[in-house]
């Protein structure tokens, strides 16, 4: 087949999602696809210009380009949806013909727009839509006034833009069901992102590491990644205050970035001797950043679930570690961890979890069975190789 992916970021773009659609291009190539990528020509934080043409493991990259503004900034993200979104629909008028499938992500905000005119431009091309997070959803949550007003009266545009799709992929079944309530009518499809690190066995802790980041706790529990406004960070404190309290040995990491991070961290004492804070790591030190925590923190604000799914529950699997999800009991990662007995979900009592924490740091046995476990239910489901080869099967089916 002839496949057009369209994402803003893509490689050599570091960012989490940027890298995803990179690998999945990389596999459509290698399974005899010809594949096109129609991006954006700046790195998300960086001033830096890319060519605008290259061909990478065999696929063409196609660059537009774009004004620099900031990504941090609503006005600036709106501003560079809409003109990439241009670009890329002329880039696809004068190039319909080429292609027999074109896969849309969700990045810039509000890409689902182009369905429609994609559709008008070529009418057999298999339109796929491959949601990470949703929007307008995502905006209504937490924006300033303006943006919730803005962001509203696009809401009847939605379900016409996405009756265009012949398959639409979700990443969770609570975002299925949003995406459901529009009446697509498409093809359904849940395929999860993967890791960027997947070590071929359960990788052991780097005893320096570990050190840097815990001390000499018995146990030591790792966030790691954004702190935005879907995440809550409090929780965790509550729980590594009631572990000092009751002597449980254990020590709480929060090694995060985002706009959020320093927001949540504020409330933290002299006296939250247990709780330790580490700054960003880099793709080379990540893998030993994960493998050295026990059990890793994975947090998801209510209101938030089926909006975004946090990839860090992905990469803690991959690593073989356990999970400790703060979030509504009805999120696809509450329902994960308890269907394939992946870990814990803290409730207000935290009972559960306090146990949790304590027989992982009591029983080395028990440690070591869920380690296995977590890495085996990841190579199964949730890897590149497993969830690639449904992304092959799914764009068979006609």
């Amino acid at each position: 087949m002839r496949i057009l992916l369209i994402y803003h970021f893509f490689q050599p773009d570091p960012v989490i999602s940027a890298r995803l659609f990179a690998e999945l291009a990389e596999e459509l190539a290698r399974a005899g696809h010809g594949v096109t990528v129609f991006t954006g020509n700046r790195l998300i934080r960086s001033d830096e210009k890319l060519p605008p043409r290259e061909v990478w493991n065999g696929v063409e990259i196609r660059r537009f380009s774009r004004p620099n503004f900031s990504q941090g900034s609503n006005v600036g993200r709106l501003f560079n949806s809409g003109i990439l979104q241009l670009k890329w629909l002329c880039g696809f008028f004068r190039r319909r013909r080429e292609f027999d499938a074109v896969l849309v992500g969700t990045d810039p905000q509000f890409a689902y727009l182009m369905f429609p005119l994609l559709r008008l431009m070529n009418r057999r091309i298999r339109l796929i839509h491959w949601a990470f997070d949703l929007y307008p959803e995502a905006i209504l949550v937490n924006s300033p006034a303006w943006m919730k007003r803005l962001a509203a009266l696009t809401k009847p545009f939605v379900p016409w833009a996405y009756r265009r799709v012949d398959a639409m992929v979700d990443i969770g079944e609570c975002m299925r069901k949003r995406l459901q309530a529009y009446g697509h009518g498409a093809e359904c499809a849940t395929l999860t992102p993967w890791a960027l690190a997947e070590p071929p066995e359960v990788p052991e802790s780097d005893p320096d590491v570990r050190r840097e980041l815990f001390g000499e706790a018995k146990i030591g529990l790792l966030y790691s990644g954004t702190v935005g406004y879907a995440h809550d960070l409090s929780p965790f404190i509550g729980l590594a205050r009631e572990c000092r309290r009751r002597g449980i040995d254990a020590a709480f990491c929060f090694a995060g970035y985002g706009n959020q991070y320093k927001v949540q961290l504020a409330q933290l004492t002299k006296e939250d001797t247990n709780i330790r804070l580490a700054g960003f790591a880099s793709e080379a030190e990540l893998e030993r950043r994960l493998a050295a925590a026990d059990i890793h923190l994975i947090s998801l604000r209510r209101g938030w679930e089926g909006i975004v799914v946090p990839s860090k529950f992905f990469g803690a699997l991959a690593i073989g570690r356990p999970v400790l999800f703060s979030g509504p009991e009805e999120s696809c990662i509450a329902r994960w961890i308890a269907d394939e007995k992946l870990g814990c979900v803290l409730d207000d009592a935290s009972e559960a979890a306090l146990h949790f924490i304590r027989e992982l740091g009591n029983k080395p046995e028990v440690l070591e069975l869920a380690r296995n476990h977590a890495w085996r239910i990841y190579r199964e489901k949730f890897s590149r190789t497993a969830v690639c080869s449904r992304w092959l099967r799914l764009l068979a089916e006609r």
